[in-house]
């Protein structure tokens, strides 16, 4: 059973750092900046405003949220990235991964050239 837990974790946290990674293409191929919200098991594409997301989705995505399987729980450490039209990541940030029942965790970790990795 605990192996099932650790490969679960991590298939969720690669789940979202291609969720992530999305993020950064659709910035690229809109030519225009892409805030990335992740909140609870969903991650959504919206337009970046004031620094922050603003809540209205990217219109290419049609307001679709990308939802992780599993349980994991998914949180931001620090302010949602937003990706430039170049593919960067301004700012840079972290997300943790946790499995609710064995309290182990995952970083989802966004440099600023916009290499997401996993850690």
């Amino acid at each position: 059973m605990d192996s099932w837990r650790t490969a679960a974790l991590r298939a969720a946290a690669a789940e979202l750092a291609s969720a992530i990674s999305h993020g950064r293409l659709l910035a690229i191929s809109l030519n225009a900046p892409v805030c990335v919200a992740v909140s609870g098991g969903r991650v959504r594409f919206e337009v970046p405003g004031g620094g922050a997301c603003s809540g209205t989705a990217v219109a290419a995505t049609a307001g679709q949220a990308v939802k992780l399987s599993g349980d994991a729980l998914v949180s931001a450490n620090g302010p949602p990235v937003v990706f430039t039209h170049l593919g960067a990541a301004a700012p840079a940030g972290a997300y943790t991964v946790s499995d609710q029942t064995g309290g182990r965790t995952r970083r989802v970790v966004v440099a600023v050239s916009g290499r997401v990795s996993v850690q």
